[in-house]
């Protein structure tokens, strides 16, 4: 299973002999260690925290996002590798020309198995029927007509956040549960980015995300058929999400959804090996017109 490690104490990291060291100076300079090989991300929570330039390189080499939160404790600033593919220019090249109707259609699909994976988590935790079925009847729709995938998505979504949370709940607003969301969501799409520039492609160049002021379209793109893994983390708990500013336990809590099985052709993998899969798809789709495999979730797999 992959570790992701979680600093909030350490004040001084570094490495040595392939392992990152951990120093916290509040409990008499104790030092803490683990190989490199056994780490899939970091994530800082301690603003103070000092971190040495030759393990911010090595970090990058090896793929392993670095991704530090501000003083509210949510994710602002992540590291990417500028050169960790050998064709990156030939890939972003490709990207670039990616066709517009593929996109399209592609976007359809993807939209398509987030509605249906919204469906299944609320089918599994006894939702309203009414609200089960409306979410399908939005995905046949898709099925019918590409054009009207936005559409289909925000009304699947209202129906389905207030499904989930309550019938006020609202996205965006500065409650505990928007929190916990933003925070899952955030460590999810640093580590697809990370993901994204490990194969040689760019995250600002979406299949259906396009905004000019943001520099994570495709990661945006990626992450939406992962959604309901937080979702459903961030359901198991909404009744103590009672502050905007979340608990450690909770912080703590919400990194295990990138340690969930993701299902890929029918088969289990870790959330990252699922990402290297799915990136790997979508470039087939394109260069060589396979048929594209979108992961689906399995929540009653999901240890939280």
């Amino acid at each position: 299973m992959p570790n992701i490690i979680h600093i909030t104490r350490a004040d001084d990291l570094s490495i040595s002999n392939n392992q990152l060291i951990m120093v916290d100076e509040d409990n008499n300079d104790e030092k803490n260690k683990i190989s490199l090989n056994d780490i899939s991300a970091i994530v800082i929570e301690n603003c103070y925290c000092k971190i040495s330039a030759i393990l911010q390189l090595r970090l990058v080499e090896n793929n392993i996002p670095i991704i530090i939160c501000n003083e509210k404790h949510q994710p602002e600033i992540h590291s990417l590798g500028l050169f960790n593919h050998f064709q990156v220019t030939l890939r972003i090249n490709e990207q670039i020309e990616w066709e517009k109707e593929k996109k399209e259609k592609l976007w359809s699909r993807i939209v398509e198995n987030k509605i249906e994976n919204q469906r299944a988590l609320l089918e599994y935790l006894e939702k309203s029927d009414i609200s089960i079925e409306r979410l399908k009847t939005y995905k046949e729709n898709l099925k019918k007509d590409d054009a009207s995938a936005e559409h289909q998505e925000a009304i699947a979504s209202r129906i389905y956040f207030q499904e989930l949370y309550s019938n006020s709940f609202k996205r965006f607003d500065e409650d505990g549960v928007n929190s916990a969301l933003n925070y899952g969501y955030m460590i999810l799409r640093a580590i697809i980015s990370s993901k994204i520039v490990a194969k040689g492609f760019h995250p600002s160049l979406g299949l259906h995300h396009k905004s000019q002021f943001n520099a994570y379209n495709f990661s945006d793109d990626i992450i939406e058929v992962f959604r309901p893994m937080v979702d459903y983390l961030v359901y198991m708990y909404k009744d103590i999400l009672n502050e905007v500013k979340l608990s450690k336990e909770i912080r703590q809590k919400i990194l295990l959804v990138a340690q969930q099985k993701v299902l890929f052709n029918n088969k289990k993998y870790d959330f990252f090996q699922a990402v290297d899969y799915y990136l790997d798809s979508i470039r087939n789709y394109f260069v060589k017109d396979e048929e594209v495999i979108i992961p689906t979730l399995s929540v009653m797999d999901y240890e939280y």
